[in-house]
């Protein structure tokens, strides 16, 4: 076993992206487990949005929504214990266990910090089922595929020939969400940008793809959805979501998943009406997922092995190597320049 343990801590504010100057890497003590705990070595770690808004403020600038850590702290991803595995931004495989369900060599879903090795009680730490691939347990099959499900199984109740629209369609989230569209029988419109938009109709098997950055988005939306848009789901707020919003039908759904186009900005920018909603009796609703996972998540992935079975699911992952690319991957995500699900790769994948 390795001595030291490669962490990633905040060394400042970020100004704006954040960047790799806004961290540091350090090697940190081996951490032992004590009584009823797991120690793991993370394989991979989950990049997502939402990691902009762990990290402190600019001095004079409004905290980012969501809490912040702090200079010279270790940096997040997930919640914290006692919170379940499946919330966890890491899969990776027992090292040392002193708890009596987890034994060397298990593979795990669980943590939060940016580090190789992470000391965790075992009461929050989750075992992969045999067979499980670790890139998979952080997409289709983890917590973005439960995700996508949620909001469309929940909020979304897409019914056939209804007309769905997804923002970010080609990232983590909105490649499941607009597939599980698809297999429900609906008309499914993507927002995405560059080569994303191709591979959203090509592979995706979307009905087509607006290029935000290419093409005037409201406009985009006249033409590809006259009659409207039963069901939004949204992962990027902002503008698109602002286009969205007056064409929407009556008794339409919008799905509040995500806010990626700003979580950068300093402060939260809304400049909707309200109106739209009472006069189309609009229902807008976010979620959290993690209010799910007791009684959903069997069913979820119960479905989701089902479609990719039938060949029905299909799912992209941008893999990098090491904890030194984090954050300029960070900040390529925010900008919507990934090429689909982003995850980090620490070590040897032991499922290969």
């Amino acid at each position: 076993m390795e001595h030291t343990n490669p962490s990633m801590r905040i060394a400042r504010a970020p100004q704006g992206l954040p960047a790799p100057e806004d961290f540091f890497l350090v090697d940190e003590p081996m951490p032992r487990p004590g009584e009823g705990e797991v120690l793991y070595r993370a394989v991979y770690m989950s990049l997502d949005p939402s990691m902009r808004r762990k990290l402190p403020a600019p001095e004079g600038v409004p905290a980012p929504l969501g809490g912040t850590r702090q200079v010279g702290e270790l940096m997040i991803a997930g919640l914290p214990p006692p919170a379940r595995g499946h919330t966890g931004g890491f899969v990776g495989q027992v090292a040392e266990s002193r708890h009596p369900a987890f034994a060397q060599g298990d593979l795990v879903q669980g943590g939060c910090w940016w580090q190789t090795y992470q000391c965790v009680p075992g009461d929050s730490l989750e075992k992969l089922p045999e067979g499980t691939r670790l890139g998979e347990a952080l997409g289709l099959l983890g917590q973005h595929g439960f995700v996508s499900w949620c909001g469309m199984r929940n909020i979304g109740k897409v019914k056939p020939g209804e007309t769905v629209l997804v923002s970010a369609a080609g990232g983590a989230i909105g490649m499941i969400a607009g597939q599980l569209a698809k297999a429900d029988g609906a008309r499914v419109i993507g927002i995405a940008s560059g080569d994303k938009v191709q591979y959203v109709v090509d592979e995706l098997g979307f009905d087509a793809c607006i290029d935000r950055k290419a093409e005037n988005v409201s406009d985009a939306l006249d033409r590809l959805c006259p009659k409207c848009i039963d069901v939004y789901f949204d992962n990027v707020g902002g503008d698109v979501m602002l286009a969205a919003y007056d064409r929407m039908a009556d008794f339409g759904r919008i799905v509040i998943c995500g806010m990626a186009s700003e979580y950068n900005a300093p402060e939260e920018p809304f400049g909707a009406s309200l109106r739209p909603v009472l006069r189309k009796r609009l229902r807008i609703e976010g979620f959290v997922v993690y209010d799910h996972y007791d009684d959903q998540f069997a069913q979820f992935q119960a479905e989701m092995r089902a479609l990719i079975a039938a060949g029905r699911m299909k799912y992209r992952i941008e893999v990098i190597d090491g904890f030194a690319n984090a954050p300029e991957a960070l900040a390529r995500l925010l900008e919507g320049r990934n090429k689909g699900k982003m995850i980090v790769r620490l070590g040897p994948d032991p499922t290969g």
